[in-house]
């Protein structure tokens, strides 16, 4: 029985101890991690993809990786990138012709594997090590990731279907919390496995608890806390406000003088209000959550890095629509009138193409920003090479342009994505600054930050239900 208990620990200190979202502060992975959970088969081939994706990734990366090294970090990410594409691809088409109905439901966070970064992580961490101990730290971070997928689909499923891999576990009187099936229930759901998980962890010795120092020397002065100043509005942000408030109303009214351009208002502002608040990319899609944790640490960060995500988002999901609707398609289209066998590239290699054109649209952007606003980069040429990375901009173009969403709608959407994004960092932000929650220490301020999270997702799913429009 001793043997049993001490194999049962080493295993569970292999698989558990630094998991990128159990027990690791300000974990990785969290976005597919809520997103996929609700139920438990989508939970094992998420992770079945992820373990497939990384391993078969690493050995045709690990060659060239005194190549990709050299290349810099931000050259070495969209590298990885790349390559890590090609197989989700490969990945995406095996699920789509052995479990269609799997692969159907949960296809746009197949594709974002690409942007997991856990993958990325553990690729370019393993680039430092001997093959086989790489492989071994791989095997371990990716096991763990599909493991903590188990874990929240095991209360997840249950309590919001009754069953688990849809055989009926609990009776039919059993009353189910709809809660656990909705974005919602994923955040809840994530920090009450953190909670419920941390003491036993520590006590196992599978993490160590962060002890702080609290003790102060008695014959050392305790300064006394001067008042600081609350925070003022200036009379220029309220005329600010006050002239683009004018602004707007001018340009509504203006916009019903217009019939073609009121019909396009009608349409187009729904779509805008819907990805901002009701359908966000944050609160209701589960995405963008890993920087927006980390970020939101700060408010000066934290607003620096959502004005770069706007920018990116719009204009490359804008730039996306154009190379899928007149490259890709067109393409296919001169191949089908020459070549007896229909060949798609829309539907093969548009992941690949969203990575390329995204990372090149960032490294010109950069470029021009050295070049002509120097100012404006040195705020954020840093966040604008972590935007490559962030799961939101290659969503915002995988989530509207091959649903064949017009121009117009796609930029609308991804600029209300964008703005989504930036308004719940700068949000989650201001709480943490404002210290109305006493962590302990890092790891369960993230978990408190993530129950944050879904306490607002809660409030806009309310708000969405309503029937505006």
């Amino acid at each position: 029985m001793n043997v049993l208990a001490r194999y049962i620990r080493q295993v569970s200190k292999f698989f558990l101890r630094d998991n990128y979202i159990m027990s690791a502060a300000a974990g990785l992975g969290f976005c597919s991690a809520l997103a996929v959970t609700n139920k438990m088969e989508n939970s094992l081939t998420m992770g079945v993809g992820v373990v497939f994706v990384t391993c078969v990734s690493f050995c045709i990366v690990y060659p060239f990786k005194k190549l990709i090294i050299a290349t810099g970090t931000h050259h070495k990410i969209t590298l990885l990138m790349i390559i890590v594409s090609v197989f989700v691809t490969i990945f995406n088409l095996i699920a789509q012709a052995t479990i269609p109905r799997i692969a159907f439901s949960i296809k746009a966070y197949i594709d974002l594997i690409t942007t997991n970064c856990i993958v990325l992580a553990v690729i370019s961490e393993g680039l430092t090590y001997e093959f086989w101990d790489a492989q071994k730290k791989i095997l371990k971070a990716c096991l763990g990731y599909s493991i903590a997928l188990v874990f929240l689909a095991l209360m997840r499923e249950p309590l919001g279907f009754g069953t688990l891999m849809n055989f009926r576990i609990l009776p039919e009187s059993f009353p189910v919390v709809v809660l656990m099936i909705t974005p919602v229930g994923g955040f809840f759901a994530l920090a009450m496995w953190r909670f419920m998980l941390r003491p036993l962890f520590v006590k196992t010795g599978v993490v160590y608890e962060e002890r702080q120092k609290q003790e102060e020397p008695a014959d050392v002065e305790v300064p006394v806390k001067t008042k600081t100043s609350g925070f003022k509005i200036s009379w220029k942000l309220i005329i600010i406000i006050a002239v683009g408030a004018l602004l707007v109303i001018s340009l509504v009214t203006n916009l019903k003088a217009v019939s073609s351009l009121n019909s396009q208002f009608k349409i187009l502002l729904p779509i805008f209000l819907s990805a901002l608040f009701f359908d966000g990319i944050v609160l209701s899609k589960l995405l963008g959550i890993c920087p927006l944790l980390n970020k939101s640490r700060q408010i000066d960060a934290a607003w620096k890095m959502g004005v770069a995500v706007v920018i990116v988002v719009t204009l490359s999901t804008s730039l996306n629509w154009i190379v899928y609707n007149k490259v890709l398609i067109g393409v296919s289209n001169y191949l089908s009138t020459i070549s007896p066998i229909p060949i798609r590239l829309e539907k093969v290699f548009y992941l690949t193409v969203f990575i390329v054109t995204i990372a090149t649209f960032v490294q010109i952007l950069g470029v021009l920003l050295r070049r002509f606003a120097m100012d404006v980069y040195q705020q954020m040429g840093q966040f604008l090479e972590l935007i490559t990375v962030n799961c939101i901009v290659l969503a915002s173009s995988t989530f509207t342009i091959p649903p064949g969403l017009s121009f117009m709608a796609t930029t609308v959407t991804a600029f209300g994505y964008g703005l989504h994004w930036l308004m719940v960092c700068v949000w989650l932000a201001v709480l943490r600054r404002h210290r109305l929650f006493v962590p302990f220490n890092t790891w369960d301020e993230d978990s408190v930050a993530i129950l944050l999270l879904g306490i607002m997702a809660a409030i806009f799913t309310g708000i969405g239900a309503i029937n505006i429009f």
